[in-house]
This record gives structure tokens, sequence and C-alpha cells, in this order.
């Protein structure tokens, strides 16, 4: 009897020994293979967009840096701007095979983007078609026997020369004009071909004199040159303007990621703040 009693517990000792293993080998398994690199990957590619209001950031790429996850623009109608992406930001070209890294000095870009941690932050990024050009400048003289306007772009030591036809369009404050209008000082937004050196719409955006009244958030802020670099809701422009003239208070008011109403006047060389005031949020 103690014979067999022993030789049933031997058994059924094996028996739990065969069960109990299986149980151990996924653990074991997983350790071994390649399942957390998967996990990682899954995490990072569900990482969500931050949120918040988009504001558009449209100019020229001075510089990528891809060691700190940033992008230097040099933006239409403003100074240059800061922006960080990282692999949540989009990458959208006409050309399917384009990379971060292939992207030339000197492309036209559209960034999206949202205040993320205090910081300036690229969801997505359009780079332009390489046939068309727009640049923000002033004019430096108009020559209307020969047709030709001279504008001063902030991105070039020298004026560019372009050609002014009879098909080129001429729009002030949003009305068809003729282009005798045009005249040294204005700050002009320019579609031209390259490779006709002619220019296809001229926009005036400002001239000496003018008031503006601007509303959008400020994307930079430097209090030593004076100066920030407003992301504009009505144009989806970003506008440099000078706050040389605003008191204590005002200044005080001033933050980069904070939306603002500005009132400012044009005096030929650029926008000047003269009141400044915080825009409540919607509730």
């Amino acid at each position: 009897m103690p014979k067999f009693l022993l030789t049933m517990i031997l058994m059924a000792g094996c028996t739990q020994a065969q069960v109990a293993a299986p149980a151990t080998s996924p653990a074991t398994s997983a350790d071994a293979g390649p399942q957390p690199t998967v996990a990682v990957a899954d995490v990072e590619s569900s990482a969500r967009l931050p949120g918040g209001k988009v504001s558009l950031v449209r100019g020229v790429l001075k510089r990528l840096d891809p060691i700190h996850d940033q992008l230097l623009i040099h933006a239409f109608g403003g100074g240059d701007i800061r922006i960080a992406f990282d692999a949540r930001t989009q990458l959208f070209s006409e050309n399917t095979r384009t990379r971060w890294m292939n992207i030339p000095t000197g492309s036209v870009v559209s960034v999206d983007t949202v205040i993320d941690n205090g910081k300036l932050f690229a969801r997505s990024v359009r780079t332009g078609r390489s046939n068309t050009v727009e640049l923000n400048g002033q004019v430096e003289r108009y020559d209307a026997a020969k047709s030709q306007l001279t504008v001063r772009d902030p991105m070039s030591p020298e004026g560019i020369s372009l050609r002014i036809t009879p098909s080129t369009m001429v729009v002030n404050q949003g009305q068809p004009a003729s282009p005798q209008v045009l005249s040294a000082g204005m700050l002009v937004r320019i579609a031209f071909s390259p490779a006709k050196n002619v220019a296809n719409q001229v926009e005036i955006l400002a001239e000496r004199g003018n008031s503006f009244a601007f509303e959008g958030r400020i994307v930079a802020i430097d209090l030593r040159e004076r100066v920030l670099a407003l992301s504009n809701d009505s144009d989806q422009s970003v506008r440099e303007i000078a706050i040389n003239s605003l008191d204590a208070t005002s200044l005080s008011l001033l933050r980069e990621g904070a939306a603002v109403n500005i009132q400012a006047e044009f005096d030929g060389d650029r926008y000047n703040a003269r009141t400044v005031s915080i825009v409540s949020s919607n509730p």
C-alpha cells in the first residue's frame, strides 16, 4: 500500500510539472523575442498631436536642424521664427519621396503650428511648388516706362526686379488697381514665376500712414530689439510689429502664445504698435 501511494504521488507531481511548464514559456519567449520593440513602436505611432488653436506660418526655410528638431523659417511679412517638430509632425509634398532632410534650404513652406508646452510646434509642413514663388517685400521703385518693379526682399541683400505685364493683377485693399499706384515704401506680396521673372499678382499690403488692426497669437518676441511676430488670424500671415511706443503696462501683456489685439500704424518702414489688449478665450 505505501508503495502504491508513493507511485501515485510521483505521477501527480509529474503531471503538475507538465501543466505548469507551458504557462511560463510565453513570458520567457516575450523576454527574449522582439515584442517589446513592437510595443514601443505602437506607442510612438499612436502619440497624439497637441491640440489647441492652429496658426499658419508661411515663409522660406532657412535651416532645418535635425539635432534639436527645429525649423528656422523666415516668415512672409515677418522675421525669423523657430518651430519645433518631431515624429508626430506630418510632411506633405507633391513629391511623395520627399523626406525631411531632402527639403532644400530656400523652399517655400506652409506650417500649421500650435503651442505645445510653451513652444511653437509644427503639426504639419507643406512644401510649395517648385514653379511657384511668393515673396513679401517692400517696393524700392516702380519704373512705369519700363514696366519694371524693384522690390527689396528681406531674404536677399539686393533688390529683385520683376516685369509688370498687362496680365499682372494688382490688388489694393481687396480691390483691383492700376500698376500706376505702385510707389516706393509700399509693402507688397508678389506671386511670380522665376523662369519668366514676371509678376503674376501684386497685392499691396500697406503704405505709409495706414492704420491696421491685427488679432492673433504672438509666435515670437524680442524685447531687446523691441519687436514681436504675430500670426494674424484675418489673413493667416505672420506680421512683424515694432513695440517701441508701448508703455510698461502694455509690454507686460506680451508673451509667446498670448492671443492679442494690436492697433498699429505703418510708417513706411514697419508696423508700429499703438495699443495692445488681450483677447479673452471662449468659455
